[in-house]
């Protein structure tokens, strides 16, 4: 890296990198040990749960805006359909997957969540076919083929489609295909997507306070201020992963970014099978040594085109 390189992009230096592979790392810890959390608010039903994240991120994000210069541009989306329909979408895609996430938690599936999340890359991929009429490369079409074979091998040997590994990969796919096109920064959009849903969620605590939640904790826990704070808290474990992973994202190229993303699954399924007791079938097995062979494909394509790339340029 030449001097005046690293003097034109400040993002460009060896410092810069470290910071964000730092940030990368912790944030896909922190959304790898999310199910260990999740698990300590797993008395209340996950439709309430979500409504608490959606409310303690609007008051954790709203902080952090009160101490940042991104007033201006929050009021700057709400006056402008043209981005604001985008977060309109992303906003009811992500909490799609934030309620099945917290459910499958909640329910002992985090083996389907795991699975889910590992698809997720060529769920994308896929997606970029559909939608921006991609081609793919001949190894990126038999990692996306193993994948689909997967899923299918699952869901005929079990008898049940994976639903929730598909409902997480594809919305959460989805969700980063709407917000790349969005015009917005990572931390104003978040914001706007959890304002929103803000007026959803404060009806469903009052719906849930008036019609009871059916386990032992009321929907407004005001008796049990530390079950409480863990509901609200649910908006940081949100928030931060996301802040930080913006942060990281902007120092970090992508081929560090794509292989660093296997993280969180990774860490979703051993603590299912270790800490949580969840039971791994073959057949599951199976389907998951298929995703990580088709996983390996995909990312060992992805560094021979970079390189590819950086020759000849």
């Amino acid at each position: 890296m030449s001097q005046s390189a690293s003097a034109a992009d400040p993002l460009s230096t060896p410092e810069a990198f470290k910071a964000g592979l730092i940030a990368a790392v912790s944030a896909y810890l922190m959304w790898g040990f999310a199910p260990m959390y999740y698990k300590l608010t797993a008395d209340m039903p996950a439709i309430i749960v979500i409504c608490y994240r959606v409310i303690g991120s609007v008051l954790f994000l709203g902080a952090f805006l009160v101490m940042s210069k991104l007033r201006k541009e929050i009021l700057a989306i709400f006056c402008d359909f043209s981005r604001l329909r985008y977060l309109l979408v992303s906003a009811s895609v992500i909490s799609i997957n934030w309620t099945i996430f917290i459910w499958s938690v909640e329910t002992g599936r985090v083996l389907d969540a795991s699975l889910g999340y590992f698809i997720n890359p060529l769920v994308s991929v896929g997606l970029g076919v559909v939608l921006l009429s991609e081609r793919l490369s001949k190894a990126q079409l038999a990692a996306l083929a193993i994948t689909i074979f997967a899923v299918l091998y699952k869901t005929f040997e079990v008898g049940e489609l994976p639903w929730v590994s598909v409902v997480l990969a594809l919305s959460f796919a989805l969700y980063g295909y709407v917000r790349k096109q969005a015009p917005v920064s990572a931390v104003a959009g978040q914001l706007v997507e959890v304002l929103l849903v803000l007026p959803f969620a404060l009806v469903g605590i009052w719906y849930f306070a008036q019609a009871g939640t059916g386990g032992i904790y009321p929907a407004i826990p005001v008796e049990q201020p530390w079950f409480l704070s863990l509901l609200l808290f649910t908006g940081v474990i949100t928030a931060v992963p996301l802040v930080v992973f913006a942060f990281a994202a902007r120092r970090l190229p992508m081929i560090y970014i794509g292989f660093l993303q296997y993280i969180a699954p990774s860490i979703h399924f051993l603590s299912a099978i270790w800490l949580f007791g969840e039971e791994l079938s073959i057949e599951g097995l199976f389907a998951f040594g298929m995703i990580w062979f088709s996983l390996v494909i995909f990312s060992v394509d992805g560094v021979i085109a970079r390189r590819r790339v950086a020759k000849l340029a």
